[in-house]
């Protein structure tokens, strides 16, 4: 019963894949459809070509290379900060977030570069507001998506806004903790998303970049590492500068009143030459110990300054670039062969699975009619 069971399955499948190749003429002709179609997207995808650089990110543990000095530095109310090892909250793997972040790409659409092409300098974000690159059938399938919005905008009546004039002085732009994005803007931002990768293997960082002329895809690819890595040097020494700061600040006080004191000592000494009495003495002997104070803490607080120039130096991540970007010799986009290749198989896949339920449609009609 078993073996007649699957003689008359395998009859079906094959009386099945016969009524598919008598379907031949629609897999012909969707295959052929595919096959146009991916002439079109594969000729008509303008050329981008791809730089790639590889850096290496290196950091050094820093050790606790402060002492406990704060003891001496207390006695004049000087209360030194926290400078304990702390670790880095930045990671290489945080790195693709930062290059596609919003702020890092409306820095770098801002730059400008000398278009072959167009004979004349454009930032990124002029460049592509105005090719705007896109295949014919992604430019047909925006066309046809955007009549309606073209045919409400021919009879919406504009809007007349009155702005009010404000003084530049009036306005402070440093407390402002917001940006605002143009739609325009936001399309650079997707774009330029789309063209710049990062790839991580552990320490070694690969930047892939995509631009639409050889030698602009090598000059973005290095100007994104060097703003990478001003980011990442920046955010991982901005405490230990604030540090060093504030040390500085304490030292340049310390060593004024240790001034004070000395010429107190000095000017005391001076006056009281040859004069011996008890409260002389102790006046002396009182000046000579702020002196020494006023001393120990100048030269503390510069050991400690020492120390912290010492941990902002170590911890500063060193980035050292394996391979620089190069200019690539061909382009990199589209790869036409493989558009073509997906667009047959494509094709024909929706020739089977059209002429499978059409077969299907066939026979739920007949045996109905039965």
């Amino acid at each position: 019963m078993k073996n007649q069971k699957k003689k008359e399955d395998y009859l079906d499948y094959l009386e099945l894949l016969n009524m598919v190749l008598k379907e031949k003429k629609v897999m012909v002709y969707l295959t052929l459809t595919g096959l146009f179609f991916g002439l079109l997207i594969a000729f008509s995808t303008p050329k981008e070509y791809q730089s790639v650089a590889i850096i290496l990110s290196e950091s050094e543990d820093s050790g606790n290379l402060f002492g406990i000095q704060g003891g001496l530095a207390g006695l004049a109310g000087i209360n030194l900060p926290q400078m304990q090892q702390s670790q880095s909250a930045i990671t290489p793997e945080m790195f693709p977030d930062i290059v596609g972040s919003r702020d890092f790409l409306l820095d770098l659409m801002k730059e400008k570069f000398f278009f072959q092409t167009k004979g004349e300098e454009m930032t990124l974000e002029e460049y592509y507001a105005v090719e705007r690159p896109a295949n014919l059938v992604q430019k047909s399938i925006g066309f046809v998506f955007g009549i309606p919005s073209r045919l409400i905008g021919l009879f919406k009546k504009p809007e007349i806004e009155v702005i009010e004039p404000v003084k530049i002085d009036e306005v402070d732009f440093e407390s402002r903790n917001y940006v605002n994005v143009s739609s325009q803007e936001n399309y650079v931002i997707g774009q330029l998303r789309k063209r710049i990768n990062i790839d991580l293997n552990k320490k070694i960082i690969t930047l892939k970049v995509f631009m639409p002329e050889a030698l602009i895809s090598a000059q973005v690819n290095a100007l994104v590492i060097e703003k990478l890595i001003k980011f990442v040097v920046k955010y991982r020494t901005a405490k230990q500068n604030f540090n060093v700061a504030f040390v500085e600040e304490r030292v340049q006080e310390a060593e004024q009143k240790f001034m004070e004191a000395q010429d107190k000592l000095a000017t005391f000494r001076d006056t009281n030459q040859g004069i011996v009495s008890q409260r002389a003495r102790s006046k002396e002997e009182l000046l000579q110990s702020e002196f020494n104070i006023a001393f120990n803490i100048y030269n503390t607080l510069k050991q400690e300054l020492e120390q912290s120039n010492m941990k902002l130096k170590r911890e500063t991540p060193i980035f050292s670039v394996l391979e620089r970007a190069s200019v690539p010799l061909s382009n990199g986009k589209p790869n036409k062969p493989l558009i073509i290749v997906a667009s047959i198989f494509i094709g024909l896949m929706i020739g089977i699975i059209f002429s499978v339920l059409k077969i299907i449609t066939k026979s739920l009609k007949s045996s109905e009619n039965q």
